[in-house]
């Protein structure tokens, strides 16, 4: 970066796990911010933020955005605040990092991009399994067209963890749909376009002390009739799979720090003929025999996208973001569709 431009002034709204650990960390050291300030209603997070970064600190996220001179600010605080703290933040001239889910619902998030557009700011959401090199690294291979085109995704994640913090509650936008839910869908949305047609839904409460889902499977098709799936099931030590991509000539498994290609070429394919009488010869399954060729391809890091480049990059020159606003809102309305087609939250917990 030229030394003739200056660094952007961020705050960080929330010092919790991933406003401390990502948001406050990343900007301290990157080239293109300066870590102006930081907000939490916690003392002690704000004096270690004060000593590491040699930020100012507040106890609202008002007062930041009010006192510390900033372009931008990174929103991490829970997922029920985010409305009113973008909001606020676009009012007062800034531009806006949110941390997914973009909002509790879908009408706050329809609020919030409208609010965006109002003030010309730059408004991103962070969504870091599609940054990941992992999924930039096989999107390519989908995009070289290896495995033809592509009609069926999926993703898993599953664990078994007794969820006891405050994103197991409701009343503060917590849920596994919300929380992993808003990460599969982003990365799948990505594979098979924006035009969802229909959606299915299905979210029950297990091993959580919360009275949000834990347990969540989503099902949607796209108006081309791309389908996809999202499991979710943290009350169980089963996980069959990450993410598979089913493609007309083949598949890619990601798993790990790897992908696995299987492929074929119709060229590969012996002629063969419709059978359409009702014996087959020798009663016999049809079969082919056929080689599919594969290859195990290592991550590449530098597929991973840096969020914060991009977000500068983007106030800079006014380009969309990596993450655009009417992405996250397809992201939003999915969910919304999924909890009106579940009917509610289906209680069976462990004990």
């Amino acid at each position: 970066m030229s030394k003739s431009i200056r660094k952007l002034r961020i705050g960080v709204a929330g010092l919790g796990r991933i406003g401390w650990g990502f948001h406050c960390k990343t900007t301290a050291e990157h080239r293109q911010w300066q870590l102006a300030a930081v907000a939490d209603p916690d003392e002690s997070r704000r004096q270690e933020a004060q000593q590491t970064c040699g930020c100012r600190a507040f106890a609202e996220v008002e007062q930041m955005i009010a006192s510390a001179d900033l372009d931008a600010i990174a929103i991490a605080t829970p997922t029920h605040l985010h409305k009113a703290h973008t909001i606020a933040a676009l009012k007062a001239g800034l531009h806006v990092m949110l941390e997914k889910p973009m909002a509790p619902s879908l009408a706050d998030a329809r609020a919030i991009v409208r609010e965006a557009a109002k003030r010309q700011r730059v408004l991103t959401v962070y969504q870091p399994r599609r940054a990941d090199a992992s999924f930039q690294h096989l999107k390519k291979v989908v995009d070289s067209g290896r495995i033809g085109e592509v009609y069926h995704v999926r993703q898993c994640s599953n664990r078994f963890v007794r969820r006891d913090d405050w994103q197991s509650l409701q009343r503060y936008g917590g849920g596994m749909l919300n929380n992993y839910g808003a990460h599969g869908l982003d990365m799948l949305l990505a594979l098979t376009g924006y035009d969802v047609a229909k959606v299915f839904g299905n979210l029950r409460r297990v091993a959580s002390l919360g009275d949000a889902e834990d347990v969540v499977k989503v099902v949607y098709q796209t108006a081309g009739g791309i389908l996809a799936e999202i499991d979710i099931n943290q009350a169980t030590p089963h996980r069959p799979y990450d993410l598979e991509v089913y493609g007309t000539r083949g598949v890619i498994l990601r798993n790990g720090s790897e992908l696995t290609v299987r492929w074929l070429s119709p060229r590969q394919l012996k002629a063969k003929q419709l059978d359409t009488s009702l014996a087959s010869a020798g009663r016999q399954y049809p079969s082919d025999q056929v080689e599919f060729q594969s290859e195990t391809i290592k991550i590449n890091p530098k597929y991973r996208v840096d969020v914060y480049e991009d977000f500068a990059k983007a106030i800079r020159t006014g380009r969309e973001p990596f993450v655009a606003p009417q992405q996250t809102l397809e992201v939003m309305r999915v969910m919304d569709l999924c909890r009106k087609q579940a009917g509610g939250i289906m209680q069976t917990p462990l004990a």
